[in-house]
């Protein structure tokens, strides 16, 4: 497309996410794609990301996470204490069925936009399916950066995704482990909270 990315402030990103705009937001891990329900399907054919692939919501705090997901246990709380505000995706079980992916992010960017949006929003790591997440926005592909609608300038990231800890059902699994959070410092907290460690 071609047309030059229209750099906001995090009230200007909010205000295009409550219009179904995307955003393109550094993080402290990678690059995210960012949206409001309005513009999730949109992420996803921006991506090229399967319909049935889950999309995680990132919220401000713990409390607003864990008020989409029912009654969150014990070890969930335990997880947010250790790694939130950070990078930690928590999958839960959602009131009336279903799964939710749950993550409170620590970059200044990020969280500037979800408090201006005043709600959780949606994100995915700004690449192609299949294809290496961006640590800065100066590693977006254009494919990717010309189907945006704003973008919110900051500092890089780690480059490395967060790590994926699934909660639902009866056992903990490590889905995606990080430095900061291995199958062993997970069997270790689980152990701890009488929880069971699948894989």
């Amino acid at each position: 497309m071609g047309r030059a990315l229209r750099v906001v402030s995090p009230k200007g990103a909010a205000a295009a996410l409550r219009a179904g705009g995307i955003a393109l937001l550094p993080t402290e891990t990678v690059v995210g794609l960012v949206a409001a329900e309005p513009g999730l399907q949109r992420v996803r054919e921006i991506k090229g990301r399967d319909a049935d692939k889950p999309i995680a919501l990132l919220c401000v705090s713990a409390e607003e996470a864990f008020a989409l997901a029912g009654a969150p246990p014990p070890l969930a709380w335990r997880l947010a204490g250790l790694y939130w505000p950070g990078p930690l995706t928590l999958v839960l079980d959602r009131p009336g069925g279903g799964t939710v992916g749950l993550r409170v992010p620590a970059g200044e960017v990020v969280r500037g936009v979800l408090a201006a949006y005043g709600g959780p929003l949606f994100a995915t790591s700004a690449n192609l399916s299949g294809e290496p997440a961006p640590r800065a926005l100066a590693d977006v592909v254009p494919e990717v950066s010309a189907a945006v609608d704003v973008v919110v300038e900051g500092e890089p990231g780690s480059g490395e995704a967060s790590a994926v800890v699934d909660l639902s059902g009866e056992a903990a699994r490590l889905l995606r482990p990080s430095a900061g959070l291995t199958a062993e410092t997970l069997a270790e907290l689980a152990r701890e909270g009488g929880w069971r460690v699948g894989f």
